[in-house]
């Protein structure tokens, strides 16, 4: 995946926002919507209008609890049209296009994955109105919105991006006037490492709530089955090849000129192929990270360290959808190719690489499906126990917010095996232990191959740093 930046023109879709709905359908698009009822405990008298909260799509203008998530009428009816059938959206970008009230309509590919990702779905319909804990929490966001209006001011959002790919974090910050500034974002060079950058925004701040409120985010309204959809979705959209083309991969192994050139590849020609192939599926982590329910709600900082923390454990979950044991042979790049091919690993590599491959045939063994590979793989990522964490009660609830969806999974799939869930929770702690000599290899690697220069992504995802703090 190509982590270039530069500006390419979007496409601008070709329906317009507003379009009047046939009474049919406006009866059933709001079903699917809410608006708080006026509330009894207001101290002011009067209710929070929801309006006030803007769109979480697009900010602009909210009319109301759209599909699960407070959206504006532009983005309520787009996300209707695009459930309404098959659609091919393509992004003419590099899947990162900013979603804001300018720049919605350029790229609905985008557009989706953020509905998508903020928790949008048809089946929120179907679980009524809001608790009234959920009505409350809308209710003092709404309240602080508005606070934030009479003082001239709106809570912020800051960006930043990861080898490519933008992430969203709101902060509060002291109240001050809004005004053009110049900040220092962390970003990403071409070849994926996180650098600073400085671009021109509008900063906007809130001044200091009395009483902190815990804001109604889009994960307090998913429930686990509506949560575990959203994260398989996230695995079919990122995952670096789908069922069928492993399957027709799979028809298709490496030649014996193929397995020979790897067999005759130096020491160093391997480790560095072996590195651009864990950048390429970081990549696609990276991507699957961001359309997980709630990980945009954590903090910047806490992004990161997941990420560092888990990308490896991740990415050998991901071999466990590509290693065919019948002929103990994996895909690598775009063939099948047998093991014994990498015989140019000293001992302690190969040790470690059959170690994986172990883990990876008793993983498979246990029959677990997509979703709930999906979902275990969501669980290793969101671990509150991770080093260098700073929110670990939010990282929790969301760990355990996997948790029960993922139970719910195994349920549902495996009736005759009432155990699953504990094999293969029993298996996760495995995936530590790998990364952690992955880590010591790589460096030893490093001490006799110096001038070697891997992706930017990878040095910095994998580092003495790591083993460190592990």
């Amino acid at each position: 995946m190509s982590t270039n930046m530069k500006d390419i023109e979007t496409i601008p879709t070709t329906v317009p926002e507003g379009t009047p709905l046939p009474i049919e359908a406006q009866s059933v698009e709001n079903f699917g919507s809410w608006v708080p009822t006026p509330s009894k405990s207001s101290s002011s008298g009067r209710f929070a209008q929801i309006e006030v909260i803007p769109c979480k799509v697009c900010g602009d203008k909210s009319s109301g609890v759209h599909y699960g998530v407070i959206t504006c009428e532009g983005c309520k009816g787009f996300f209707r049209r695009s459930q309404s059938g098959p659609v091919n959206y393509q992004c003419p970008r590099n899947k990162n296009c900013v979603i804001d009230r300018v720049n919605r309509n350029r790229c609905q590919y985008c557009r989706l994955q953020k509905c998508i990702a903020l928790g949008m779905s048809r089946d929120a319909v179907k679980f009524g109105r809001m608790s009234k804990k959920q009505r409350e929490k809308v209710e003092d966001e709404a309240n602080m919105v508005k606070q934030g209006r009479l003082n001239g001011l709106s809570s912020p959002q800051y960006g930043y991006q990861s080898n490519g790919y933008t992430y969203t974090i709101s902060n509060t910050q002291p109240a001050q006037p809004a005004q053009p500034a110049q900040q220092e974002f962390p970003t990403s060079t071409d070849n994926g490492s996180f650098t600073p950058t400085t671009t021109t925004t509008t900063t906007t701040t809130t001044p200091p709530h009395p009483h902190p409120v815990t804001l109604l985010r889009a994960i307090d309204l998913m429930d686990p089955v509506s949560f575990g959809k959203a994260v398989m979705e996230a695995h079919m959209r990122t995952c670096l090849y789908n069922n069928d083309q492993i399957e027709t991969l799979k028809q298709r192994p490496a030649t014996a000129e193929q397995v020979i050139t790897y067999q005759s590849m130096t020491h160093r020609q391997l480790w560095i192929e072996m590195a651009e192939k864990i950048t390429l599926a970081v990549q696609q982590i990276i991507e699957f990270a961001k359309m997980v329910p709630g990980f945009m709600d954590l903090s910047q900082d806490d992004q990161i360290m997941l990420l560092k923390a888990g990308s490896f454990e991740l990415a050998l979950m991901q071999v466990c959808r590509v290693y065919d044991s019948a002929s103990d042979s994996v895909i690598f790049g775009n063939n099948y190719v047998p093991l014994d091919a990498f015989s140019v690993l000293n001992d302690e590599e190969s040790i470690l690489m059959r170690s994986i491959f172990e883990f990876v045939k008793i993983i498979q063994n246990l029959k677990i499906t997509d979703s709930e590979l999906a979902l275990l793989s969501a669980l290793i990522l969101i671990s509150s126990d991770r080093p260098g964490l700073k929110d670990t009660t939010d990282i929790q609830k969301l760990h355990e917010k996997i948790l029960t969806a993922l139970k719910l999974e195994i349920g549902a799939n495996h009736h005759d095996d009432h155990e699953l869930l504990s094999k293969v929770l029993t298996q996760t702690p495995i995936l530590r232990t790998f990364s952690l000599h992955h880590i010591r290899a790589l460096n030893r690697f490093r001490e006799t191959a110096a001038d070697v220069e891997f992706p930017a992504l990878h040095k910095e995802l994998f580092s003495v740093e790591t083993v460190e703090s592990s």
